[in-house]
């Protein structure tokens, strides 16, 4: 497992594993906000060093509170990094996790 810490207080980015060749994958996130209508994008990018920073798949959340599933489709077979981009100056929570479609609850 690797830990990334992206410079603002408490957060981080944890890896588990590769992604797997074939699989297809989902973004569960959310996100709360004081302001009305704030939106954070989800960006999952190579996680192997020196890798492009060019985004494999990328997913718009609103800060409202409700949480936001979106199919990613396949990544690519290897680590992977998801970042949380935008302005997060008034953003009071946000989390995103990626993972397998076969793991999404059965009714979403």
């Amino acid at each position: 497992m690797l830990t990334q810490k992206d410079g603002r207080p408490a957060a981080e980015t944890t890896l588990r594993r590769d992604a797997r060749a074939g699989q297809q994958y989902w973004v569960h996130a959310a996100c709360t906000s004081a302001t009305p209508g704030k939106t954070l994008s989800v960006e999952v990018r190579s996680g192997r060093p020196g890798a492009s920073d060019d985004a494999f798949a990328a997913a718009e959340i609103p800060c409202d509170g409700t949480v936001t599933v979106n199919g990613l489709g396949n990544l690519p077979a290897e680590q992977s990094v998801v970042y949380l981009q935008g302005d997060q100056s008034d953003v009071l929570s946000a989390y995103a996790i990626i993972a397998p479609t076969s793991s999404l609850p059965e009714g979403k």
